[in-house]
């Protein structure tokens, strides 16, 4: 199972292509529409709900010859989509899903030139593609701190709105094109604990991101944005496509202080005492046990016992640094 070790990843997809063979037929049962006169007017496949490990679910629906595909790939057969997959992966992994049900999989086809419409592929059509990238702000009281600033901006002509509880900001909710929003993720986390599938996310993860204050960005590219940007078919989309989406929509990367930060390096026991001093908090602990610390990080060029430079600001204002969090290697090991 690989996992992206890029900050940027995809969430949920839509997805579905036309076969010339025969399939299976694969619902959830059939929602039939009939008109004022006793007619029917059309009959529809509903999708039906494939039951993952540790309670997760997606939707796979044929009608014999269309195969559809909709859910949360990140998600399924795992604890927790903290970290998500590439796009390649993505389809990846959906096809392997396919394949235990006995359909084809979801494929590129061939690129066509038509007189009126242009290059056009012939395979699978992709109407929906959720990408998604984790930061880390420092504390969960610059999370909140953040999000409320966050939702003072504008993201072309659409507002930010927080949430009631303070842990949501969102733009153009409703839109048919693209809906964004930034989300405090231990808050999430907590939410779906109340939840039958939220409980299987690990304590470890939930403090992870309370301790480091995380949360996410994240872009519902819809059909009509995947229309107009030529993105409507398989064989037309890249990652590093996805990417440049994700950057150039993104309101974090435009702040100055936003920058990278891989976690990888360091090990487990040394993150906190590193996020510690990074941002100017106390470093809790014993003497022998401070040394031993610092004399670990120095191999990395950090050096704990010389006070990190944070900057303070007036009453009131306060300087939130972010850092793209790409999946620690404890994470890989365990959870990926």
């Amino acid at each position: 199972m690989i996992m992206n070790l890029y900050p940027v990843f995809v969430d949920y997809l839509t997805i579905r292509q036309v076969h010339v063979e025969e399939l299976p037929v694969i619902n959830g049962g059939q929602v039939i529409r009939i008109d004022q006169d006793g007619e029917v007017d059309y009959v529809v496949d509903a999708r039906v709900g494939l039951e993952g490990s540790f309670d997760s679910r997606v939707e796979i629906r044929c009608d014999g010859h269309q195969v559809e595909f909709s859910g949360n790939i990140a998600r399924y057969g795992r604890s927790d989509n903290l970290f998500g997959f590439s796009f390649a992966e993505s389809i990846r992994r959906i096809n392997e899903l396919l394949k235990s049900l006995g359909l084809p999989p979801f494929t590129c086809g061939e690129l066509h030139r038509y007189a009126d419409t242009g290059w056009t592929w012939s395979g699978a059509r992709v109407s929906r593609i959720d990408i998604t990238c984790n930061y880390v702000t420092g504390s969960m009281t610059d999370s909140e701190a953040f999000l409320r600033m966050m939702a003072g901006q504008h993201v072309g002509r659409q507002k930010g709105s927080l949430s009631v509880n303070g842990a949501t900001v969102e733009y153009g909710r409703g839109s048919k094109y693209v809906y964004g929003k930034l989300y405090c993720k231990t808050t999430e986390f907590k939410k779906h604990k109340s939840k039958k599938s939220g409980q299987h996310v690990a304590d470890e993860v939930i403090e992870f991101c309370e301790s480091l204050g995380v949360i996410r960005e994240e872009f519902t590219l819809k059909s009509r944005f995947l229309i107009q940007n030529g993105l409507a078919y398989l064989g037309a989309i890249k990652d590093s496509i996805l990417i440049d989406i994700y950057f150039n929509r993104s309101q974090l990367e435009r702040l100055e202080t936003v920058k990278y930060e891989n976690f990888n390096d360091l090990p487990p026991h040394l993150r906190a005492t590193y996020v510690s001093w990074k941002y100017g908090y106390p470093i809790e602990l014993k003497k022998s046990a401070f040394y031993n610390h610092r004399k670990k990080l120095l191999e990395y060029g950090i050096d704990i016992s010389i006070p990190n430079n944070v900057e303070i600001l007036p009453a009131r204002v306060k300087r939130v640094e972010l850092a793209a969090l790409t999946a620690p290697d404890w994470y890989l090991e365990k959870y990926a």
